[in-house]
């Protein structure tokens, strides 16, 4: 089969931090034995067009080079459109030529694979050239932050009706697509996996005393619950830091309350980092944290299990279906005392810490490879061809 994936956001090179879940689908999907062309938006320093294992990527230009910002950092287009009104006009002469990109380059193909809604649109409003039928992941913030927004939701609403499958990384994520008016049978659970091989089981007793973020530094992450944890915690661990993965417009504001409540010895912000150098401070850890107001998944908590790292997290989202009892601990997001208590459980009693790095490394193996969730991706394919010849 030849696929054409659509993707907004991409690594802009190989070993680049940003959704490498994209990349590793890909490459998983290609391993079955297809063809796979990846169309995705072009970011300042990367190839226009490249061969990344056996895969062709293209990578559309939208504007000079100088002004491609709505990958500025890891959070996306989201981000972007909530930054100023100059990227908002920016995303026009964008979805312009990755339309044309989709018509021109998907051409020939069996199947488009469009990870986010936004590329979902892009294959409708191309199929007239194409003719391909198109399947769509909805990853989250395209969801979650489209829903009430009257003037984005028609057009969502109408590239998701159009699908022929679409694939909810969670649960909650499903029912938010259902609040579309997409029938429930029209949708499938699959979550985002990760190269199993590229996040070995760290060593328990080679931990560190240290807790860690990884994410990008924008509000809906919560990481400003996280550092108020800090305040108190301090002095109930008073040898714990917290490490902060990760770049993002709240960058300043989190720095200048490091400053102002006197926490730079216990909190260190470490930029963005390649995913290798993660996946080691990942192994090193004693938790992984996340704290978000709203998450689609979280693929970061699916790599701190496989490396054997408890994790935390607030109770929103696809969080949950991933951060089960035997792995780690939910809170009710932005409550910051249920944060606190979640961490103190884990740290303080060291048989149950060692049993749920334990189970976090198998539940990673069980339920998050990508070599087996992109069986359930290309069957979706199948499904969505053989309706095709149906009708």
């Amino acid at each position: 089969m030849k696929i054409v994936i659509l993707t907004t956001n991409f690594p802009r090179w190989k070993g680049d931090f940003r959704v490498p879940f994209i990349y590793e689908a890909a490459r998983a999907i290609h391993a079955k034995g297809h063809t796979v062309r990846i169309i995705t938006m072009h970011n300042p320093g990367a190839a226009e067009m490249e061969t990344m294992d056996g895969m062709e990527v293209f990578r559309i230009r939208y504007l000079p080079e100088k002004f491609e910002n709505l990958q500025q950092d890891a959070a996306g287009i989201p981000a972007a459109w909530e930054r100023s009104w100059l990227n908002r006009l920016a995303l026009l002469p964008y979805f312009f030529m990755f339309c044309w990109a989709t018509a021109k380059y998907a051409r020939g193909f069996d199947m488009i694979h469009a990870n986010w809604s936004l590329s979902g649109l892009a294959a409708l409003m191309t199929r007239f050239f194409h003719k391909a039928p198109y399947v769509v992941t909805v990853q989250g913030s395209d969801v979650f932050k489209t829903i009430n927004k009257p003037i984005i939701k028609p057009f969502i609403k109408w590239s998701l009706k159009k699908a022929s499958r679409i694939i909810a990384l969670s649960n909650s994520l499903k029912s938010a697509v259902q609040e579309f008016g997409i029938p429930a049978e029209h949708v499938v659970v699959i979550p985002n996996g990760i190269d199993i091989s590229q996040f070995p089981m760290g060593s328990l007793e080679a931990r560190q005393a240290q807790i860690l973020y990884v994410g990008s530094l924008i509000e809906r992450k919560g990481v400003n619950y996280l550092l108020q944890a800090m305040l108190d915690l301090k002095h109930d661990f008073p040898q714990i830091k917290l490490l902060l993965v990760g770049e993002g417009d709240q960058k300043q504001y989190l720095e200048e309350f490091v400053r102002q409540n006197q926490l730079a010895e216990c909190v260190q912000f470490l930029g963005a980092q390649s995913q290798a150098a993660v996946g080691e401070i990942m192994r090193s850890s004693k938790l992984l944290i996340l704290p978000s107001i709203e998450e689609g998944q979280g693929v970061v908590l699916v790599e701190a299990l496989a490396s054997g790292t408890p994790c935390i997290g607030s109770n929103v989202g696809g969080i949950p279906d991933v951060i089960t009892a035997d792995v780690g601990c939910l809170f009710e997001a932005a409550n910051v005392d249920g944060l606190k208590k979640c961490i103190k459980h884990l740290l303080e009693d060291e048989k149950t810490w060692r049993d749920t790095s334990q189970a976090a490394r198998y539940r990673a193996e069980q339920y998050y490879d990508w070599n087996s969730l992109v069986n359930g991706i290309i069957k979706q394919y199948h499904l969505a061809l053989l309706d095709i010849k149906k009708s």
